[in-house]
């Protein structure tokens, strides 16, 4: 980095620059456009940023440079006069400044690059080259151009450079060509990504209608699980029903045996009315007294064991109830 100037390139945007050095005064102060002085400019309070009237166009080449006063002493030293601190300072600045600038302007010459002791143009053009007179003078652009190739020798060049152009052009369209296989595989690439993703497509579809199935499957199971639960349900009826049956089944079986009872007292009153019509027979009346007595005491027992018939009957079954309540209601009034 430079001590004493720096440099910046334009780009028609940017009109403030910074100044990263020091120096003594704005006349010390050189600015440049592509070269020429300009002083359509201003710096701030502090002198560390200068800004252009307008913004420098693009690529403009914009120096800054610092060039302290080389025609005269800052301070000239009399005898007998008071030495100040400040004349000190001014005196030793200008050489210090000085020095610098020297070094720079230095830095700036084409030197020899100590990595093969060659001349080093640090990768910038060599301009205002004159002519070479020499073998080994360099040769400028004009002077191959216009002097050492002859006028047929311009005509192949030129010829020549035509056909490097077509061939550029050539391998720019090869480079197309191969760019637009390349494009192609991966066209054919993207095209097979397309059918697997459309195959996903139809399995995510498929998957799909397998998911409906199994909810309505679900469904169904659910359907027939309540069935079962309430199929259950009725079994459980059923079984009640058939206990209940049981129980009809024994209270029909007592109605019965009040049927045989019933039977046994109609004897009875057979047997009464025998009595009562064999009045004339004393013997016989006493035996069929007899006989009506042992019927009327097994038509009692009989009535006793019906009304135990028919209470069980009554528990049984509701249907029942009805024909026992009359048997029992019969034997009673026999």
């Amino acid at each position: 980095m430079a001590n004493s100037f720096v440099r910046y390139t334009g780009d028609g945007n940017t009109s403030s620059y910074s100044i990263p050095f020091s120096y003594r005064s704005t006349a010390d102060l050189t600015v440049t456009l592509a070269g020429v002085a300009t002083t359509a400019f201003t710096l701030n309070a502090a002198g560390t940023t200068l800004t252009f009237s307008s913004p420098p166009a693009n690529t403009t080449a914009i120096e800054i440079r610092r060039r302290t006063s080389q025609n005269s002493k800052l301070v000239d030293y009399a005898s007998g006069s008071v030495l100040t601190e400040n004349d000190l300072d001014t005196d030793s600045e200008q050489a210090f400044f000085m020095s610098q600038e020297a070094i720079d302007d230095a830095g700036d010459v084409i030197k020899i690059d100590n990595t093969n002791f060659q001349w080093d143009a640090q990768n910038k053009r060599l301009t205002n080259v004159a002519n070479p007179t020499s073998d080994q003078d360099a040769a400028t652009k004009h002077y191959l151009e216009n002097t050492w190739l002859s006028a047929s020798d311009k005509a192949t060049l030129n010829n020549v450079n035509s056909n490097i152009a077509a061939i550029n052009t050539v391998n720019g369209n090869i480079s197309a060509i191969t760019t637009n296989n390349s494009n192609s595989t991966n066209i054919n690439t993207v095209a097979n990504n397309i059918g697997s993703v459309n195959t996903v497509a139809t399995d995510i579809t498929k998957v799909v209608a397998v998911a409906n199935d199994l909810a309505e499957a679900v469904s169904e199971v659910e359907t027939v699980a309540d069935d079962l639960n309430e199929a259950t349900s009725e079994i459980d009826t059923v079984a009640t029903n058939i206990t209940n049956v049981n129980n009809v089944g024994n209270s029909i079986t007592n109605v019965n045996t009040v049927a045989t009872n019933i039977s046994d007292v109609n004897t009875a009153a057979t047997n009464i009315t025998a009595i009562q019509g064999a009045s004339g027979n004393a013997s016989t009346a006493t035996t069929k007294a007899a006989e009506a007595a042992t019927s009327a005491t097994n038509a009692a027992n009989s009535a006793t064991a019906a009304a135990s018939s028919a209470t069980a009957a009554a528990n049984s079954a509701s249907s029942v109830n009805v024909t026992t309540g009359l048997v029992i209601a019969m034997a009673i009034a026999l």
